[in-house]
């Protein structure tokens, strides 16, 4: 006979006589407990060694599964040791309401039992359930900052420089050229009072006398 679906209360109460994995000082034991596709996890039971509490309860929407694996871990600066594990059946509670569980937890190393944990269930049928997926991961939840919007560069390049305009008023001019022009042929020639040569014959420009000298004979 099918058992309804429901919604199934655990309550994870304490630990006993755990297996110790720490050499010095006390353990920090935490639960991890899965019912088919959906995890929780207890607090940690800070300096909780071998007798660790934490009544705490979780609640898993249950169909067709029918047991539940915890893993007993110890919170560790870096891996986080596995101190044991546990399964127990959800069956009697899903038929009778109600149910109290001393589960056998098993060492990893010696799968010898070493302490027991101790749950209480209760059980509340819902037949309009349907399969469901983790409601809750393994690992605690880590919230992280939402993106800040982009910051402006702490340097921004300076404008292209621009010379000021000169104030209203003031007397400005065209520079100068540095040499003048030279003037036309024909002018240069009335210059020095030649007439201009013929259109299209060679000339040079005549250069100026500064003195005449009567001939001196030869030989005397």
């Amino acid at each position: 006979m099918a058992l309804d679906a429901g919604v199934m209360s655990v309550t994870v109460e304490f630990a006993k006589d755990l297996k110790d994995s720490d050499w010095f000082g006390k353990q920090d034991p935490y639960c991890i407990i899965r019912v088919g596709g959906q995890t929780f996890r207890t607090r940690t039971a800070v300096d909780g060694g071998r007798n660790p509490v934490w009544n705490e309860t979780f609640r898993f929407n249950v169909i067709n599964e029918n047991s539940v694996d915890v893993e007993i871990k110890d919170e560790d600066v870096g891996r986080d040791d596995l101190i044991g594990t546990a399964t127990f059946s959800l069956a009697k509670a899903r038929e009778s309401g109600a149910d109290r569980i001393q589960a056998g937890v098993v060492s990893k190393k010696s799968r010898k039992q070493r302490g027991f944990l101790s749950i209480a269930l209760s059980w509340a049928p819902n037949k309009a359930l349907k399969p469901t997926v983790t409601t809750q991961p393994a690992a605690p939840h880590y919230h992280y900052m939402p993106h800040a919007a982009p910051q402006p560069a702490y340097y921004a390049a300076p404008p292209a420089y621009a010379a000021p305009a000169p104030p209203a008023g003031y007397y400005t001019h065209a520079p100068a050229p540095m040499y003048a022009a030279a003037p036309p042929p024909a002018a240069a020639y009335a210059a020095y009072g030649a007439p201009p040569p013929p259109a299209g014959a060679y000339s040079h420009q005549p250069q100026p006398q500064y003195g005449v000298y009567p001939a001196v004979p030869v030989g005397h």
